[in-house]
């Protein structure tokens, strides 16, 4: 693969400040290789591709409708509308889906956007699409695995907890009275709130 360097002169201000002249360097590919990605995604019968890399939201390229579509894995996790919005603006900076064109979907909790139509010959509007729904997943992998990991370690802390965080049965010894729920106040101190009332109205 041949491989071009060319010198532009830059008549702004250098990026490197420890070079010496306005002078950047760019690297052109004659022929560039196809770039290739994993995913974790399935076909559906009407052609959508499915992608369920991200913890939090379901991701689902449709070529049919050319429209970007995110569903919530659960709806009650607090995170699952900022990461949806997260996902949106790196797409609408990355120029895949027309900024105006997002809003939610018909289905609860869902967002979709359309995707914009490719006028750049040989790019492929889909291809992109899933190129940088694979950037934005690597730039959530940190993310991704953390929240994985603190799930894994209270479970095994519930589930499976060390002998300094358990109390063996028989260990903590009984009493009569126990918690803040007593018996014998009934029904659970409205009785004295009913008894005062009780006696205004009959004085």
């Amino acid at each position: 693969m041949a491989i071009n360097i060319k010198i532009v002169k830059d008549l702004g201000v250098a990026e490197d400040t420890n070079s010496s002249g306005d002078i950047k360097i760019k690297i052109v590919s004659d022929d560039p290789k196809p770039m290739q990605v994993e995913m974790n995604a399935r076909r559906s019968l009407n052609g959508d591709i499915m992608i369920f890399d991200h913890d939090l939201i379901d991701i689902v390229v449709s070529p049919r409708n050319n429209k970007i579509i995110t569903f919530p894995k659960d709806l009650h996790e607090r995170e699952v509308y900022p990461t949806q919005d997260r996902f949106f603006t790196f797409l609408r900076k990355k120029g895949i889906i027309n900024a105006e064109s997002v809003q939610a979907g018909n289905i609860f909790s869902s967002i979709e956007a359309i995707i914009q139509e490719s006028v750049i010959e040989g790019v492929d509007a889909i291809q992109s699409s899933l190129f940088v729904t694979s950037l934005f997943l690597e730039e959530e992998s940190v993310d991704i695995k953390t929240r994985n990991k603190m799930k894994k370690d209270m479970t095994a802390y519930l589930l499976d907890p060390s002998e300094e965080d358990s109390t063996d049965l028989g260990d903590v010894p009984h009493s009569d009275r126990k918690g803040s729920m007593d018996s014998r106040v009934r029904p659970y101190g409205y009785q004295y709130m009913y008894s005062i009332l009780r006696e205004s109205e009959e004085d």
